[in-house]
Order: structure tokens, then sequence, then C-alpha cells
């Protein structure tokens, strides 16, 4: 018997010895990436791109922000525009409108590397009315906004949403493809679960339409950890193995009140 303990301590040790090995990671030694964020859209002509750098696992801080770097962005249509560093790693473009059917093409030189991407503006596609459905899962009862609308028919269209709910920062949401409903009528539910809905809020909604690559991006997050920050990376449109999105979207932002909408669905 007593043999037999030895032997089952023995493994117990080597077990234990093998799964610090396993979580013994070198964070605070990784290597630091660069993150660029770039949401080109028609809301305005003010666009912003944000440079930055990761930081060591454990720091007091999310990111570093690059303040030297180059960043241009070239066009289709002819166009050369140079952002200009600002603060925070925000590198801003005043003037700049974007077009639909036009390709643009981003390009950044920063500590000695270059990035690039390049993604073509997709055209609006209108919604034919927005409201408020209800859900209820398991004894409580859930209102999302939802957008109804017709998809152009032999067009592969990509849509990404953002949402704000009374005095909240503007977040990402939700994204959606025709993949299976191309030329139909659709019915888009805002479904970010950690929202919760109330009489008489004021809720802003951004609905954009994006390209492929900005599409991945952000349904892959959404895919791997809804309603939080993403644990893994997802795939970057960017060259050079740089983190982040680069997207010129069409866009149109929805602002209303819920007691209307809601009032209609009790």
């Amino acid at each position: 018997m007593k043999k037999k303990l030895l032997i089952i301590l023995a493994l117990l040790t080597v077990l234990f010895s093998a799964c610090e090995k396993v979580i013994d990671l070198d964070l605070e030694n990784s290597k630091a990436s660069i993150v660029i964020e770039g949401n080109l859209n028609d809301l305005n002509v003010d666009q912003l791109i944000r440079v930055t750098k990761t930081v060591a696992f454990g720091t007091d801080r999310k990111s570093d922000p690059i303040s030297d770097a180059s960043v241009v962005v070239r066009s289709s249509a002819n166009e050369e525009i140079t952002f200009v560093y600002e603060r925070d790693g925000y590198y801003r473009a005043q003037n700049f409108q974007v077009r639909p059917g036009i390709k643009y093409s981003l390009e950044i030189a920063a500590e000695g590397e270059y990035y690039r991407s390049s993604v073509t503006m997709p055209s609006y596609v209108a919604i034919d009315s927005l409201g408020i459905s209800k859900e209820k899962i398991f004894t409580e009862e859930r209102y999302y906004p939802t957008f109804k609308f017709y998809d152009p028919a032999q067009v592969i269209n990509y849509y990404l949403y953002e949402i704000a709910v009374n005095n909240s920062p503007m977040r990402f949401a939700s994204t959606y493809n025709d993949k299976f409903n191309d030329g139909k009528y659709i019915t888009h539910e805002i479904s970010d679960r950690t929202l919760d809905l109330e009489l008489d809020d004021e809720v802003r909604v951004i609905r954009y339409c994006v390209d492929a690559s900005v599409y991945k991006f952000w349904n892959e997050f959404q895919s791997a950890n809804p309603g939080g920050a993403a644990p893994g990376n997802p795939s970057s449109n960017i060259s050079n193995g740089a983190l982040g999105y680069f997207s010129v979207a069409s866009a149109v932002m929805y602002l209303f009140k819920t007691q209307e909408y809601m009032e209609k669905v009790e």
C-alpha cells in the first residue's frame, strides 16, 4: 500500500511540473506589435487613423501611442491625403470626403517598417424601417433595435453596426452578410447581449456597409467573444503583421427614443 502511495505522489509531482511549464508564458518580454485602427466613412469629412504599439502584459496602460509615423491614404481618383498627428496615437485628415466605388490605399511607415492595406468603399443600402423587437430569454424580456430593408440582388453585401445608449460611448454591436438572403427582405436585430434597453432610453446606432475584409475582422471578433474584448486577434487586412483593420465605409447614424417603439411590441 505504501509503495502504491509513493507511485501516486510521484505521478502527481510530474503532472504539476508539466502544468507549470505550460502556463509559464514570457508575456512581459513578448515582442510589441503595431496596431492600426482606421475607420474612414462618409458621416463627416474629418477622418481619423490611430497607430499604437502593444505593451507588455501586466502594465498599467493598454498601448503606447506612436507619434512619428507617416500616414498617407491614396485613392483610385488620384487623391493623396496626408494624416497629421494630434495626440494619443491619432492622426487626422480634415476635409477628406470618401466616396462609394473608389479604392483607397493606406500606407504607413512606423519604426522602420511599412504597412499597407487597400479597400473599396461600398455603396450604402438604405433601410425601409427601424423599430424595436422583444425577446424572452428564460424569464427575462429584452429589447433590441431592428432594421428592415431590401438587400440588393446579386450583390455581395456586408453590414456592421455600432450602438450607444444615452450617454454611453459608441461600441461595436454586430455584423451581418447576405450569403443566405441575397435579394430578400431582411430584418437585422442589433443583438448586443450586454444591452438592456428601457423605456425613454435614447439610442444611437451607426449602420455601416463595409467590404469583405473588414466584415471578416469584426465577425471573428464577434464570434470569438460576443459582448467583450476578443481573447484572440481577428484577421487583419493590413500587411506586415500589423494588428487592427483599415475600413472605408458608407454609413448612416440613426437616433431615436425607445418609448415609441417599445410600446408597439408590448
